[in-house]
């Protein structure tokens, strides 16, 4: 703007010089004609005193008018003078700003294909006075790396809308080494949109950059001392956790091998006795300590298996308010006469996701447990709610609908310590010993099911144990009870039904008892020593209603391996499968068939059988 209004001062000066000019050139003509009508005749002396009488007064005005003009000459140059000095003070300070900013200018002419650099611009890079000037020499200066993106920026920025352009990229000075420059400019167009100068204005960011470079290898540096760290304490804290394990494998080794001596103490005695027993009665008391004996070892199985979360679970829609009714009345029965069982299960509960049976243990393990810390009269309540967890609430992170189940009492509690070590197997607070695998059971059962089971106890305010199990919904409880009761009218018919039977099983001495447990059903059953022999035998032309087969056996199938082959050459033949293994269950749930546990009895042989016919 200064330099425009300078450029019009010098403008109008130029014009009252010129103005000046004329009048004076007109007044030396009046003059000379003055004098040439003087000389050319005497008659005229009147006319030519009063042209010269007009002619004085135009002098004096025209000197008048000449001093005017010259006293707005004399304005306009120290107008002139002065917008020239601000002019260049202001360019001065822009000068300074920049040197002292570490920036310079540049202007490119992209029409006329010219660009200029101010002297800025010039020292921050280095450059010579007579370096030239032109986007190529540009371009060159900026480091190899950085080259392309530049390049996008400026095709950007000439084919898009938006005037406005801005890029940091790297140059080389010939003393400092790599700079960091930080390039923003503004875009001009001509009327038809066609891009005409690219001004611009770059910056010094080395400092800057160097600071953020520098702070990122410092946050790298600590997240892998971080790293490191974390690691050693991970470590350290598998280190800890193995030594727990071998401790309590210790204590869960020791524990089981009790356990399993008393057992078999009672089957080794008892059969001996029972060889040189003659007396009917006495054979069928040692008859019923060796059979109770083996259920306890089952009993003892089953919970271990539960507590390791290897035990399958057959998980269904259960009506937990019908259910815990049920169970409140069986536990009023069988509990002492001096403690009351109070159940609270509104009429609004959801139906809960959970093998029956194992809920029912699980249940009855924590009643037997409030019973033994109820030394004298006391109360054993049982409450139900729904409850819909976040993954906040809980340790274990759970979300969704949940049934809180929970089973307190009115006893001696127990200690911080006790608490702590409440889930773990074999450990027991009862003063003559028992098998400490209750809670572990209710851990297992609870965890395997998909949800979660904590202890909450004070020395003589009693203990609270806290079941969550997931919800179901209300469509599969119905279809549950339905089925049901369908299959307790089927498996009464099937019970009376003479089956054919392949029985696959790899052990001899198994084999020969359940082929006599058949035999005492009514049932024909064959046995076959594996999954390949079972094949043979039914593409030979054996005739069956259904096979009765081990999940776990040597070769290269298995109990499952057989079952799908059954489905695709034999369709429609039923298939029974047993396992004593914690392992082998999970494949079988995920796979849809029957499943009978080891051990099992007659009874449970009999009615396994006849679900399996149902399938």
């Amino acid at each position: 703007m200064l330099r425009a209004a300078l450029a019009e001062s010098r403008a109008e000066a130029a014009g009252l010089a010129l103005r000046l000019r004329s009048a004076e050139r007109q007044a030396a003509a009046g003059r000379a004609l003055a004098s040439a009508r003087l000389a050319a005749s005497d008659e005229d002396d009147r006319a030519l005193g009063a042209a010269l009488g007009d002619l004085s007064a135009f002098a004096a005005e025209l000197e008048d008018a000449n001093a005017a003009l010259a006293q707005e000459v004399a304005e306009r140059r120290a107008e002139l003078v002065a917008i020239d000095a601000a002019l260049r003070e202001s360019e001065e300070r822009v000068r300074l700003a920049h040197r002292h900013a570490g920036a310079g200018s540049w202007d490119w002419n992209i029409a006329e294909g010219t660009m200029s650099w101010s002297e800025e611009y010039r020292e921050l890079l280095g450059l010579e006075r007579d370096a030239e000037a032109s986007f190529p020499a540009w371009m060159e200066g900026i480091h190899a790396e950085d080259r392309a993106a530049v390049e996008r920026a400026v095709r950007g920025c000439q084919e898009q809308a938006a005037p406005d352009w801005e890029v940091e990229y790297r140059t080389r000075h010939p003393r400092r080494g790599v700079l960091w420059l930080s390039g923003r400019g503004r875009l001009q167009r001509d009327a038809a949109g066609a891009p005409l100068r690219l001004v611009g204005l770059c910056i010094d960011i080395t400092a800057r950059k160097r600071a953020e470079l520098a702070l990122r290898d410092a946050n790298e540096n600590l997240r892998r001392e971080v790293e490191r760290e974390v690691a050693a304490r991970e470590a350290a804290q598998a280190r800890l956790t193995e030594t727990l394990k071998l401790e309590a494998l210790g204590r869960l080794t020791g524990g089981v091998a009790h356990d399993f001596n008393n057992l078999l103490a009672v089957v080794t005695a008892g059969a001996s006795l029972l060889a040189r027993a003659e007396d009917p009665a006495r054979r069928a008391r040692l008859t019923a300590s060796i059979a109770a004996a083996a259920e306890r070892g089952a009993d003892l199985t089953r919970r271990l298996l539960t507590f390791a979360r290897r035990q399958a679970l057959r998980p269904e829609a259960v009506a937990l308010g019908p259910w815990l009714r049920e169970i409140g009345a069986l536990l009023s029965r069988s509990l002492r006469a001096d403690l009351a069982v109070e159940i609270d299960a509104p009429d609004d509960l959801w139906p809960v996701h959970a093998d029956p049976s194992e809920m029912e243990l699980a249940v009855t393990n924590l009643a037997l447990n409030a019973r033994d810390a109820m030394e004298r009269a006391g109360v054993l309540r049982i409450a139900a709610r729904n409850v819909t967890l976040d993954g906040t609430e809980e340790p274990e992170g759970l979300r969704g609908d949940f049934l809180r189940l929970e089973v307190s009492d009115t006893g001696t509690g127990m200690s911080p310590e006790a608490v702590a070590r409440a889930f773990e197997p074999f450990f027991t607070t009862k003063s003559g010993g028992g098998g400490g695998l209750g809670l572990a059971q209710v851990y297992g059962f609870t965890r395997q099911s998909g949800g979660a089971a904590r202890v909450g106890s004070r020395l003589g305010h009693g203990t609270c144990v806290t079941l969550l199990l997931p919800r179901a919904s209300s469509e599969a409880a119905e279809a549950a009870r339905a089925s049901l009761s369908a299959r307790a009218g089927a498996s009464e018919a099937a019970e009376n039904t003479a089956l054919r039977v392949l029985v696959v099983e790899d052990d001899e001495a198994v084999a020969a008892l359940v082929l006599d447990m058949m035999q005492h059903l009514g049932h024909a059953a064959v046995r076959a020593t594996g999954a390949a022999d079972a094949l043979g035998k039914l593409a030979g032309g054996l005739e069956a209603d259904l096979v009765f087969t081990d999940v776990l056996m040597p070769g290269e199938m298995d109990g499952l391996d057989l079952a799908r082959a059954i489905e695709r050459e034999r369709p429609g033949l039923r298939v029974l499968l047993t396992s004593g293994y914690g392992g082998a269950p999970s494949r079988v749930a995920a796979a849809g068939l029957p499943l009978l546990r080891k051990p099992y009895d007659l009874q449970g042989l009999r009615q396994a059988l006849a679900l399996a016919v149902r399938h």
